[in-house]
């Protein structure tokens, strides 16, 4: 990729927490578990929105780097997202949706109108989201006393198996869909519309400043588990039993007899996943069946 291109994505989306906990959880679950089905299923699930999600993403690469800026993934208060372009001229955010079919807009109803397996169904979701997610940034905006911009919103169908069908007169709602790989269009288009500059290069990195103190939040737990149902410990990458000890400064597993130094970092990234990273340190030293001695230590250790 010619330089400059990466340059415009100034936030990449990471593989979510929500995936990573989930992963972690199966790990720990026994298969019996009458929910272990669900949440392997909701992974999954999942997985395919992150592939999906990451493919839309690459189409915006292209986007001059002088001219916009563009976060994946973006926490705004109590919302995430999917994305946000910062120009000095206006704020787009992008509202990805996973519909698969012919889509139709119904701006009427503010709403969608899929058409799939012979069966239609209307989704007023997407754009009431959206609409949602533009006020909250608004009030998140104004907050932080950040200049004033106009805050537009795109529905990006990102499903490879979507078909966008436009009724023949088009409105201004209709316009604010399109499949991926014409979201950057859009975007240079809205630009020309929105010509004049709003931002100078102090308020606009104030805007940029603040846009990427947005973390996302841990401790992302969807799932009625109790803490008692699943293993405990530090697993052993060989066999992945969690039966392994800790004695002289390196782990043992019980089972397969396989030695390692670091097996507790997966562990420890396994717990702030699941309980958050304000988790007390009581909690931890349960969670790897160590005492609270040995747990500093190997947390000092993995922070290296």
């Amino acid at each position: 990729m010619k330089k400059g291109k990466l340059d415009v994505i100034v936030k990449q989306r990471e593989y979510p927490a929500q995936i990573r906990a989930g992963e972690a959880l199966l790990e720990r679950l026994p298969k019996r578990h009458p929910l272990y089905g669900q949440i392997a299923e909701d992974v999954k699930k999942w997985r395919a929105k992150y592939k999906r999600e990451k493919r839309a993403d690459r189409f915006l690469e292209i986007l001059p780097s002088d001219q916009f800026h563009v976060y994946h993934a973006l926490p705004i208060a109590n919302t995430c997202l999917d994305g946000l372009i910062l120009t000095r001229n206006f704020v787009l955010i992008i509202g990805y949706t996973h519909l698969s079919g012919v889509i139709f807009p119904d701006p009427a109803f503010s709403q969608l109108i899929q058409q799939k397996g012979g069966k239609e169904k209307g989704w007023p979701e997407p754009f009431a989201r959206l609409q949602k997610q533009r006020e909250i940034l608004c009030t998140w905006a104004r907050m932080r006393h950040l200049p004033e911009l106009t805050l537009e919103y795109l529905l990006v169908l990102c499903h490879e198996e979507a078909e966008l069908k436009m009724p023949v007169v088009n409105s201004a709602d209709e316009l604010k869909i399109c499949p991926a790989s014409q979201a950057v269009y859009k975007a240079i288009k809205m630009q020309d519309t929105y010509s004049q500059p709003v931002l100078d290069s102090k308020h606009f990195k104030k805007w940029h400043k603040h846009l990427l103190e947005c973390h996302e939040k841990s401790g992302i737990f969807p799932w009625p588990v109790d803490q008692s149902e699943w293993y405990t410990g530090v697993g052993c990458p060989v066999c992945r039993r969690f039966e392994m000890d800790f004695n002289n400064g390196m782990w043992h597993c019980q089972v397969c007899g396989h030695t390692s130094k670091d097996a507790h970092r997966k562990a420890i990234e396994e717990f702030y996943l699941l309980f958050g990273q304000d988790a007390p340190d009581e909690a931890l030293c349960s969670f790897l069946r160590v005492d609270a001695q040995t747990a500093a230590k190997i947390v000092r250790e993995a922070a290296h």
